[in-house]
């Protein structure tokens, strides 16, 4: 096959989704119709405030009648009169999800390219801020600029902005990149040359955004086209689509699909679904109550909700997971979250990870601080089987870091402090006063030489990032093997100097002071 050939789907009956009633609406605050709904929904003081301050600079206002119905508490029909929104009490964690705040402004502290994204991107050649490859086994590719709604936590602000050069790839050049990456690995054997390290093909490719659901089914094609021509096992839509417009996922996209199978019955297709609560899927009674199913277990699911899952499910070829980040204001609550796991699982939705909001500018306006985050999450997967868990993680420049345990600080009646001499009880309390916090490399760019080991920290409560943690690490994984001691070392230097030390040493070695190491940790 010729590498460069353009992909096309002329000739093929691909067919089309149509959605007219769910057009989307953006805009900064000076267009007309997003004013007009901005000022139902704000009193003028606090409307006026956030337009002086800047806040559809930070992030330009984006909604379509779907979720916005959800926001208003309004039904939503169809062309043909089918109800798609029933109506219910307005959702106030739906609206946080969208609505611009105040707080945005507060303060910029944050990344323009949140996790150093742009540092996994080829560096100098035509394919810069078109694709991702941090992981060796799967390339992300920005197929789409644009989604139909817009979550103002969104990671991907500065594809939305334009600020750090990332843009949209063609389905060709993510095919091209992918057969040239693995032919250059196969004919190195496995080794990348420069580092003598083993590497792995890319198996997986991730269609990305934006939002790859947002463009039309013939592009839909294309993309996965490219992706089967590069041979890949693997191609995922990360969407959040099925929660914003689930309209989406019509028997027009399932025909297209089957066309994609019938051409490559070996490339799975796995939707990386995003939904972050409930009420964007159960329907709620007048007291905004979820409402039981009278015939068996769990909630009753909103009709088009319900069926884009089982349209994509009905496809043996097809899988569904569920990732989300935990906001302030929207999925903060244990049983919002704890409902969100039992209801997508017990439809075959696979919760896969919550995240930690990621250190863009202005995140201080939707970031819980972490370690009470992982509380939350972990309070809300008691009682869960381990098919309807996710993991709490943070997808740092390192990797995606688990956070596995946080430790409570150490109490006074936890050990028998009187046991040990004065010089290690002060070192102990130093160490585990606070209480500790342990991420764990679920993965690991590249090579993924950090993949399974960890990062100790003792913690800080108010830390919203890794960044927080930074000054109190006494194990990290992230540096050379002789450095990874580096924080506990220097923790023990604080407290003991390094005069203790010399004498330690010199006396094991039966050189210079001779002191027994009973004497030098009681003195």
């Amino acid at each position: 096959m010729d590498k460069t050939s353009e992909i096309s789907s002329r000739g093929l009956d691909i067919p089309k989704t149509q959605m007219k009633h769910v057009r989307p609406l953006r805009g900064r605050f000076t267009h007309t119709r997003v004013d007009e709904l901005l000022r139902q929904i704000y009193d003028s003081d606090e409307y006026t405030k956030m337009k002086e301050s800047g806040v559809d600079k930070r992030m330009m206002f984006g909604t379509n009648a779907h979720y916005q119905a959800l926001v208003m508490g309004e039904e939503l029909a169809d062309q043909d009169g089918n109800i798609l929104v029933p109506k219910m009490p307005p959702s106030l964690p739906i609206a946080a999800l969208i609505l611009p705040r105040l707080e945005e402004t507060f303060s910029f502290e944050g990344a323009k390219d949140p996790s150093n994204q742009m540092n996994f991107t080829p560096g100098s050649n035509s394919l810069r801020g078109k694709l991702l490859h941090k992981y060796d086994e799967i390339v992300l590719g920005y197929a789409s600029p644009t989604c139909s709604a817009h979550c103002r936590y969104c990671y991907r602000l500065d594809l939305f902005n334009k600020d750090t050069g990332k843009t949209s790839a063609r389905p060709e050049e993510l095919r091209d990149y992918i057969l040239n990456y693995n032919d250059s690995l196969k004919s190195n054997g496995g080794i990348d040359p420069e580092t003598g390290e083993k590497r792995y093909p890319v198996r997986e490719l991730l269609l990305s955004g934006g939002d790859i659901m947002v463009l039309p089914n013939k592009t839909l094609y294309r993309f996965a086209k490219a992706a089967g021509q590069a041979g890949v096992h693997i191609l995922r839509f990360g969407t959040k689509e099925i929660a914003f417009r689930p309209e989406r996922f019509d028997e027009a996209l399932v025909e297209t699909f089957k066309l994609i199978h019938e051409e490559f019955p070996h490339m799975h297709l796995n939707l990386v679904t995003h939904f972050s609560h409930p009420d964007e899927f159960l329907v709620r009674d007048e007291n905004n109550n979820y409402i039981p199913n009278e015939n068996g277990p769990g909630y009753k699911w909103m009709d088009v909700s319900k069926r884009a899952v089982e349209n994509m499910l009905g496809l043996s070829f097809v899988s569904l997971e569920n990732q989300t980040p935990m906001i302030l204001k929207v999925n903060d609550r244990e049983e919002d979250i704890r409902i969100l796991h039992e209801e997508c699982r017990r439809m075959g939705v696979k919760p896969k990870y919550i995240f930690q909001g990621r250190d863009i500018e202005g995140h201080k306006a939707f970031s819980l601080p972490v370690e009470k985050a992982w509380k939350i999450h972990n309070s809300a997967m008691k009682g869960l089987s381990d098919t309807a868990r996710s993991r709490f993680s943070l997808s740092t420049a390192w990797g995606k870091m688990e956070v596995i345990s946080v430790l409570d600080p150490l109490g006074d009646n936890t050990m028998d402090f009187e046991m040990l001499p004065l010089a290690l009880q002060i070192a102990v309390k130093d160490l585990l006063g606070d209480g500790l916090v342990i991420f764990r490399f679920h993965r690991s760019p590249h090579e993924a030489g950090a993949q399974g080991d960890l990062v100790i920290a003792k913690r800080n409560p108010e830390a919203l990032w890794i960044t927080g943690y930074e000054d109190r690490i006494i194990y990290d994984a992230r540096r050379p093997e002789h450095e990874k001691y580096a924080g506990l070392v220097s923790l023990l230097l604080h407290n003991f100097g390094s005069d203790f030390f010399q004498k330690m040493k010199h006396g094991r070695k039966g050189r210079g002071h001779e002191m027994d190491l009973k004497q030098i940790l009681a003195a």
